[in-house]
């Protein structure tokens, strides 16, 4: 005999399983295991050097040859690459440190004033206890923060205090918000801008300012990012009240930037909210709750409330 819920109540079953999804509740997530994995080196190769390609044209400041085009475009994307790589590595070191198996960084192109979406690693094997996950969530984040922020401090030398342009007609100028650390490392080399200006980045210092951007964006702690790593793994599956927090965090930053809108699609559609279940483990000692939280103190300095907005909007 069939039995038709009212729709209300179907609804709320609906919304209530929904919710159950984003909360990863009871959801254990095991990683296709290949232990006879083999990188595919064609194909990270072929990325890698598109990447390079992509991110040398779009850091370059022109040239009346393409190779000239590349060549002056190489401060940035030497610089960026070198942060991402860190990044990369130090999660497949983790990994590996681990007996976790994991693919090589694979570089992703993209033709944009960056020139690439990043890079990611695969993990191929299921991560053993909250520990081991700890160290591969927060080494990425740790390396690729250290080279932004030598980068940064390198590129910002580089840079000028130049005036701000005024828009010509229909013109659109880009400016690129400060996180507090980037704000601070500002303060220290060049004191205070005068009214109508700002910094002419250096492309080391704009490669920085996205390292930055990419390190706090990665620290998010929802789903499966590595801040939820890090969360997941000092506090357990208190993780989803972190993550539930920043949820609604992100609904009113929209209103300071529509940017974030496309966060909380992601978070909705792919990346949920709550963290799969990992086993305890060993418990943490000092030291690693300590890198946990540095990781914490490193997604507050470098965040960004209002990543770009536009010169007189």
């Amino acid at each position: 005999m069939d039995i038709k819920l009212p729709l209300s109540l179907r609804i709320r079953l609906l919304l209530l399983r929904y919710v159950e999804a984003l909360n990863m509740e009871r959801r254990v997530v095991i990683p296709r295991y290949e232990p006879d994995y083999k990188p595919k080196w064609g194909v990270i190769s072929i990325l890698f050097v598109t990447t390079f390609l992509t991110t040398s044209i779009a850091g370059s400041q022109g040239g009346d040859t393409p190779l000239e085009i590349i060549i002056n475009g190489l401060p940035f994307s030497v610089s960026l690459l070198g942060i991402l790589m860190a990044h990369e590595m130090g999660h497949y070191f983790a990994a590996r440190y681990f007996n976790v198996i994991a693919t090589p960084p694979y570089f992703i192109p993209f033709p944009s004033i960056v020139g690439t979406m990043g890079a990611v690693i695969r993990i191929k094997s299921p991560i053993p206890n909250k520990r081991a996950l700890l160290y591969i969530g927060a080494m990425g984040p740790i390396a690729g923060f250290i080279i932004s922020c030598i980068v940064t401090v390198i590129g910002l030398y580089q840079s000028t205090v130049q005036p701000l342009p005024q828009p010509a007609g229909d013109a659109i100028i880009p400016v690129f918000g400060d996180s507090l650390l980037y704000y601070l490392f500002t303060k220290f080399i060049h004191g205070t801008i005068p009214p109508g200006s700002d910094i002419h980045l250096s492309p080391l210092a704009w490669a920085g300012w996205i390292g930055f951007l990419v390190t706090n964006l990665n620290l998010m702690p929802i789903g499966q990012l590595d801040g939820s790593h890090v969360i997941y793994a000092l506090f357990g599956e208190k993780q989803r009240y972190a993550g539930w927090f920043f949820f609604i965090v992100l609904f009113f930053l929209t209103v300071l930037w529509p940017g974030w809108a496309v966060w909380i699609i992601l978070t909705l559609t792919l990346l949920m909210i709550g963290h799969p279940y990992i086993p305890d483990g060993m418990p943490l000692n000092t030291w690693e709750r300590f890198m946990g939280y540095v990781c914490v103190a490193i997604f507050i300095l470098t965040f960004i409330p209002v990543p770009v907005s536009i010169l007189g909007q």
